[in-house]
């Protein structure tokens, strides 16, 4: 019979034995160093403490060692993935680019355009007039008025009823103007109405404050089109105060009844705003006293008299 197979069993066995047996002495040590280091903390914590400390130094380089392999695959995978999506987002950026270079392309051919047909048609646009670049002095947003403080007044052309537009959008009106100061009405308000448009669509509307952050879209014409998250208004230029074009909010929620939309400008660290001219002047004709123009409520507040409008018998006189 052959028992050659048998001593390399017995050594098997043996190697077997011998790790349990490391096993074995190495968790025991680990157990009694961890049981050693609670009876010292709950003998001496001071020494506790710096048994701890001494642990630490000691663990934390062979950790670091133990870790370094896993911490450079990490670092690969992450690299690796950067590089791919960096591929992805770069062609992506590209499209982008070369589709708004198109927009760009035919917004600048129907500009020249516009241009040729207002010169043809002579257009006559009102023209923007700035009165004064002030600093917003406080804002308040009480629960009945929503108002803010500019230190600009009559002695700098301000007078009620003027747009104020910051960097980032329209502000509100003024309503009550001192020498060095006046009021701001904010779009906020319950009482503000703004005359708006939706971007993409063209449909007009009005920008109600509602006492809230938000403003609501209210009494939408034209085609009932859907609006979408996102969708932006701005001023249509109705009603002769503020010129069109001046940004005032996007769509938050186009679900609800009406749609919330937050205001493009804040006047909570604004800083700096700018008063200009009412979009379009009243009528300036005196001819006929007895007849007169309608003015806004804040012209009425600050004791501005209405100009006279032409009467009929005047203006059939040759």
């Amino acid at each position: 019979m052959n028992w050659t197979p048998a001593p390399r069993r017995s050594s098997a066995m043996r190697r077997e034995q011998n790790l349990a047996l490391v096993g074995a002495v190495v968790s025991g040590a680990v157990i009694a160093t961890g049981l050693l280091l609670l009876l010292v903390a709950r003998v001496n914590p001071d020494a506790g403490a710096r048994m701890r400390g001494v642990v630490l130094d000691v663990v934390t380089p062979v950790w670091s060692v133990v870790r370094a392999p896993f911490d450079g695959v990490g670092r690969g995978l992450d690299w690796a993935g950067d590089y791919f999506g960096a591929v992805s987002r770069n062609r992506r950026l590209e499209a982008e680019l070369a589709a708004a270079r198109t927009g760009l392309q035919r917004a600048g051919a129907d500009a020249q355009k516009l241009k040729q047909l207002e010169r043809l048609a002579q257009v006559r646009d009102p023209q923007r007039t700035l009165v004064a670049t002030a600093r917003i002095v406080n804002a308040t947003s009480g629960s009945v008025v929503r108002s803010a403080m500019i230190a600009a007044g009559t002695g700098d052309g301000v007078v009620p009823g003027q747009p104020v537009i910051g960097a980032d959008g329209l502000i509100g009106r003024t309503v009550e103007a001192g020498r060095h100061a006046a009021r701001v009405l904010l779009l906020t308000d319950p009482a503000s109405r703004i005359p708006v448009i939706v971007v993409r669509t063209g449909q007009p509307g009005l920008a109600i404050g509602a006492n809230r952050p938000q403003l609501e879209l209210r009494d939408r014409v034209g085609a009932d089109l859907p609006l979408l998250a996102g969708d932006r208004l701005v001023t249509s230029g109705d009603g002769g105060i503020f010129p069109p074009g001046i940004p005032v909010g996007t769509i938050i929620d186009p679900r609800r009844d009406p749609p919330p939309v937050r205001p493009a400008a804040t006047p909570v660290g604004a800083a700096y705003v700018m008063v200009e001219a009412a979009y379009l002047g009243l009528p300036t004709d005196t001819s006929a006293p007895a007849s007169r123009a309608p003015v806004p409520i804040e012209a009425r507040r600050s004791g501005a008299k209405a100009p006279a409008l032409p009467s009929p018998a005047a203006a059939l006189q040759p």
